[in-house]
């Protein structure tokens, strides 16, 4: 079925399809307290407005297990797609992902609104480094974690989390950011698990940005595919000042509501909820008065009915955490061959995918040469159908009609792309035309997230990908995780299995040498200049968009748009909600 913002979604058993389907066998008294409840749901439908989900009426059996909004509330629209519920996991992103994430659960570390990465100190009461930046050898973390941080089940904090998020980022299929987890050598428990020492193998400058957030280790751990499955739905408990109560895929609506079990300082508003759905609907519930704010990537025509309804003075514009990618295979394929990746991305025409991902949105998404940083790198490959040809024909191949074919086979490439994401759609069709012209025939494969990152890409399988890649803010771990060697199983080690680990934050594949010596000095602190110029060489990616979102908020909580400033990219506008002035 469809919701009414045109996305996608599957019934769950408990919707009010399967309570009803029955009913022609009930007792009398419980068919007329049925027709009711399907009464009651018409006329609330009927009274919905255009491009919102229908309230749904609770059924007589529910009506106990309702929960009542905690004042005061606020409701926030955000467009998309919602996959799930990991912020760790490159296919789970999305815009309702992050934001909730940060409300719900814990992390070492907080980015300000300025950029600073600081200590969270609810979790973490300190944290002592043991050896100096300068120094050689081991490099020791200690935390002291607050004694009465603990998950809302009433589950401590402790180093078990720690150890669990670290051996996942090692093991799961495209994890966001795991080059710093790769250089922990060891992690020690003391203290019943209040104190924490990690150990890298060099100095990580940029420690701060890890564990940031923690997952509930007791509860995924021993949960059948806890990693992929016990986030997908939902937010099970809670460390942070808000926890969830639950995502309803049909209405779209996310609730949050306060944590009275929070140790720390409460936040002010009682109850938020996310609202999913589509731009032009969200700009009209603004509008309306029906919203607080909204967090959306529109298209043109959206966007400009958002400007003429609201001032300049209460909209931001906020980048994302990350680029918009077509991923080249570099191990298998045909774009083994440097050269047909070379070809690839000179007859790409990057500025044309842009105005498709950003809908026409003029300040929807900016240019990203850099292939380390998210600002201005080394200018990006040279479009253009003569280089193609040449380098097509530098690798062996030749025109046979309307394709190139080297030994009698076609030059034919696999591009997988998100089912959830219709301009991501029409970016992937681009990108078939495109290579069209230089003679690459390109077989679209349309996959839900999940299976597109998770079981394609980090596999292997397939030669392109176009796919949002998100990263933290430190570049140097950032380019480690998106070009570093993918890790091998080793004895003596967490990773210790048998057959092959899937690619984590390199979707890719490549494995330089060279790159590896850059990689390694720039996570000490030495800065990243030099990666780019080899990673540019090596084409594992091409880079497309920067993306883009608009927040925009009533009249009401105007002071909150001007607390915008570099470090939303990470936190996000969100981040802050505890402290908005609602009354």
């Amino acid at each position: 079925m469809k919701d009414r913002g045109g996305r996608q979604v599957r019934r769950p058993r408990s919707s009010f399809f399967h309570r009803h389907r029955g009913a022609a066998g009930l007792a009398p008294a419980a068919r007329l307290t049925t027709l009711v409840a399907l009464l009651a749901t018409t006329l609330l439908a009927g009274c919905t407005p255009p491009g919102l989900p229908a309230p749904i009426a609770p059924a007589a059996s529910s009506a106990g297990g309702s929960f009542p909004a905690v004042a005061p509330s606020v409701t926030i629209g955000v467009d998309g797609a919602v996959q799930g519920f990991n912020p760790h996991a490159i296919s789970d992103y999305s815009l309702a992902d992050s934001a909730v994430a940060g409300l719900v659960l814990p992390s070492v570390s907080s980015v300000a609104a300025d950029g600073t990465v600081t200590l969270n100190t609810d979790v973490v009461r300190k944290a002592t480094v043991t050896t100096t930046p300068t120094s050689t050898g081991p490099f020791t973390v200690t935390y002291t974690l607050d004694r009465n941080a603990s998950w809302s089940d009433g589950t401590p904090i402790t180093a078990e989390d720690f150890s669990y998020l670290r051996d996942q980022m090692l093991v799961q299929p495209g994890t966001v950011d795991p080059a710093g987890y790769r250089l922990i050598t060891g992690i020690v428990s003391k203290d019943a698990g209040k104190t924490v020492q990690v150990t890298f193998a060099q100095v990580v400058a940029d420690w701060k940005t890890l564990f940031s957030p923690l997952l509930p280790s007791h509860i995924l751990k021993d949960s059948p595919g806890g990693w992929t499955e016990g986030l997908a739905a939902g937010l099970p408990v809670s460390a942070n000042r808000y926890k969830m109560l639950g995502y309803d895929a049909v209405t779209g609506e996310i609730t949050l509501v306060r944590n009275d079990k929070y140790w720390g300082t409460q936040p002010g508003p009682g109850t938020a909820v996310v609202r999913i759905g589509t731009s032009a609907a969200l700009i009209a519930a603004l509008h309306r008065g029906d919203l607080q704010a909204v967090l959306l990537q529109p298209n043109a025509a959206d966007q400009q009915t958002l400007g003429e309804q609201v001032p300049a003075s209460r909209r931001v514009v906020v980048p994302l955490p990350g680029t918009v990618q077509l991923v080249l295979n570099t191990v298998t394929g045909a774009t083994a061959d440097l050269q047909v990746r070379r070809a690839v991305a000179a007859a790409i025409d990057t500025q044309a995918l842009r105005v498709v991902l950003d809908g026409g949105n003029t300040g929807g998404g900016a240019a990203a040469n850099s292939l380390v940083t998210l600002g201005a790198g080394i200018p990006g490959p040279t479009a253009g159908t003569s280089a193609a040809l040449a380098d097509l024909a530098g690798a062996g191949y030749h025109r046979e009609s309307l394709y190139m074919s080297k030994g009698g086979r076609i030059l034919r490439l696999a591009l997988t792309y998100s089912s959830l994401d219709p301009r991501m759609a029409a970016a992937a069709k681009l990108v078939q035309r495109q290579l069209a012209v230089v003679g690459i025939e390109v077989d679209l494969v349309r996959d839900d997230p999940r299976t597109m990152v998770n079981g394609r890409m980090a596999l292997g399988v397939g030669d392109l990908g176009l796919v949002m890649v998100p990263r933290g803010p430190s570049d140097a771990l950032a380019a480690g995780s998106a070009f570093g060697c993918p890790l091998t199983p080793t004895a003596g080690t967490p990773v210790n299995r048998a057959e092959p680990l899937p690619r984590a934050g390199n979707l890719s594949g490549l494995c330089l040498s060279e790159l590896e010596t850059l990689l390694a000095r720039s996570a000490t602190g030495q800065g990243t200049p030099a990666i780019d110029p080899v990673v540019s060489a090596a084409l594992p990616v091409i880079q497309i968009s920067r993306p883009s979102a608009i927040f925009a908020v009533s009249a009401p909580l105007a002071p909150i748009a001007a607390r915008s400033g570099p470090g939303w990219v990470f936190s996000g506008p969100l981040a802050g909600l505890a402290s908005w002035p609602l009354h």
